[in-house]
């Protein structure tokens, strides 16, 4: 086992290899190329049967993703190629499966404003980086802040900046074990 996971590396591939067994009815058939430990589980890369016995680009599939297996519970999610190399699928995923938000600069920085400079300060700092945001609900938000509360979540999400593209979703096919 790898970074204080409950799922070992044997059982997540074996936990691949049965999906990967289903899916041949579907499609080509794939194998286990790779196996990697991350903070969040095991990711398992997967290319076609041919590819695996044989690496040339010939043989290769392109466009899919790897598997994760979560380390703590053994559930299974595909994620897709895209988001995979581009994104940050692993806050992606901590946020959407396991409930943990993502960092929050500007929060971070109204709070320390606010400690070391006061309400006022906090609040003109928040209204130049979000000027959208009315002053009641920037009271709201600096108010939660210097409180030690999360802001209110609508008010949050006005605060955080979007992707330009939303990434293709990590999408959960399996799991947990018991």
């Amino acid at each position: 086992m790898s970074l204080g996971m409950k799922i070992s590396r044997d059982k997540a591939i074996e936990l691949v290899s049965a999906l990967l067994a289903e899916s041949r009815e579907k499609g080509p058939e794939l194998a286990i190329i790779g196996i990697n430990p991350t903070p969040v589980g095991w990711v398992v890369a997967c290319n076609s049967a041919r590819y695996a016995l044989n690496p040339e680009a010939r043989n290769l599939l392109i466009g899919g993703g790897p598997y994760l297996v979560d380390g703590d519970d053994g559930s299974v999610y595909r994620i897709p190629g895209e988001t995979f190399r581009v994104y940050d699928w692993q806050a992606m995923f901590r946020e959407r499966f396991k409930g943990v938000d993502p960092p929050d600069e500007l929060l971070e920085s109204v709070r320390e404003l606010a400690l070391s400079g006061g309400r006022m300060a906090a609040l003109r700092l928040l209204r130049k980086e979000v000027p959208s945001l009315d002053i009641a609900r920037a009271r709201e938000y600096v108010g939660a802040v210097m409180e030690g509360r999360k802001p209110p979540a609508g008010t949050l999400a006005m605060t955080r900046k979007a992707e330009p593209f939303s990434p293709l979703p990590i999408e959960r096919i399996s799991g947990p074990i018991e």
